[in-house]
C-alpha cells in the first residue's frame, strides 16, 4: 500500500491543512471511518465504493454508491465503507472552515454528509481524466491548481483561533469564547456561519479523535479502565463507553482489539472483514 502525505502549499493554508494520496489493496473489505477534526475532499481514480448506513436495518437499501468526486464533512458518527478491490484515491483534508473558502454553499448544508462534489465544485470530478495513471507529486500538482482557482481569501481570525484551540485541547466554550474576545453566542453564531457546526458539537469530535489515535498507540499489553479514563478525560467509565459507542459502535476495549491487530496507524479507519453484530453485510 502506498500513502504518502504533503502539507498544503502556503497560499492553500488555513484552509487546506494537507493533500493525501493513496493507492493499493485494502487491508480489508470494509473499512469504519471514524470522526476527525478534518474535512475531505476526494478525488477517487478507482471503481466506486459503496458507503454503508449502520443504522438501517437493510445494509442494501442503505448503501450509497461513490463514484468519483466528493466531499466527507465533519462527521458526528462513523461512516462504514465498502473498498473496491484497489484503493486508488487524491485527497485535501480541510478545516471545518476550508470549503467555504471554495464554494458559495452554506458549510452547514454539507456537514455530517458525504455527498457528490458536483453540485457544489463543479470541474472537480473533471480531473480524473488526467490523473488515471498518476503518482502522488502529478495528483498534488492537480488538486493545488484546482483549489488555488477556487479559492477565496479570507477567514475570521475568531473562527481560526476557536478551531485551532479545540482541536488541540478540551476547553469550556465560555473559556474559548472569552480567549478569542467574544461572547459564547457570538462564538456558536461565527461557528456556525463558518464551520456548518457549534463549538460543543465540534469539541465533541475533537475529543474523541484525541482520544481514539492515543489509546491506539497504547503499549500492546493493554490499560486499565483507569488508565483509558485519565487518557480520555471523562469523568467515569459509563461515560466514556457510552461517548466512544457513539462516535466509533465499538466499546474502547473493542476498539483497542482491533486496531492492535492491524496497528496505530489505521486509528481512524479502521479495517473490517465483516460489519453488523458480527454477520456479513447482506448482499
Amino acid at each position: 500500500m502506498l500513502y504518502e502525505e504533503f502539507p498544503a502549499p502556503a497560499h492553500l493554508q488555513p484552509f487546506v491543512s494537507h493533500f493525501w494520496f493513496v493507492r493499493g489493496a485494502p487491508v480489508a473489505k470494509y473499512e469504519k471511518i471514524l470522526p476527525g477534526p478534518l474535512a475531505h475532499l476526494v478525488l477517487n481514480l478507482s471503481s466506486p465504493y459503496r458507503l454503508l448506513d449502520p443504522f438501517v436495518a437493510s445494509a442494501e437499501a442503505a448503501a450509497a454508491e461513490v463514484a468519483v468526486g466528493f466531499y466527507s464533512g465533519i462527521q458526528r458518527t462513523y461512516l462504514i465503507s465498502e473498498n473496491p478491490p484497489e484503493l486508488f484515491n487524491v485527497g485535501a483534508a480541510l478545516q471545518p472552515y476550508g470549503i467555504a473558502a471554495l464554494t458559495n454553499v452554506p458549510p452547514s448544508d454539507l456537514q455530517g454528509k458525504v455527498q457528490d462534489s458536483d453540485g457544489f465544485l463543479p470541474g472537480f470530478a473533471e480531473l480524473r481524466a488526467d490523473l488515471a495513471s498518476a503518482g502522488p507529486a502529478a495528483a498534488f500538482a492537480a488538486l493545488e491548481r484546482f483549489l488555488t482557482s477556487r479559492l477565496r481569501p479570507g477567514v475570521d481570525e475568531r473562527t481560526r483561533q476557536a478551531v485551532a484551540q479545540l482541536a488541540a485541547e478540551d476547553i469550556p466554550v465560555a473559556e474559548l469564547a472569552a480567549h478569542v474576545g467574544i461572547n459564547p453566542s457570538t462564538l456558536q453564531r461565527l461557528m456556525l456561519r463558518n464551520c456548518g457546526i457549534t463549538p460543543k458539537g465540534y469539541s465533541d469530535v475533537c475529543r474523541f479523535h484525541r482520544f481514539a489515535t492515543a489509546a491506539a498507540r497504547l503499549p500492546a499489553d493493554g490499560a486499565s479502565g483507569r488508565d483509558l479514563l485519565a487518557l480520555a478525560n471523562y469523568y467515569d467509565q459509563p461515560h466514556l463507553i457510552r461517548s466512544f459507542r457513539r462516535f466509533s459502535g465499538f466499546t474502547p476495549s473493542e476498539y483497542l482489539r482491533v486496531v492492535r491487530e492491524h496497528g496505530p496507524e489505521y486509528a481512524t479507519f479502521v479495517p473490517l472483514d465483516r460489519v453488523g453484530d458480527g454477520q456479513p453485510v447482506a448482499r
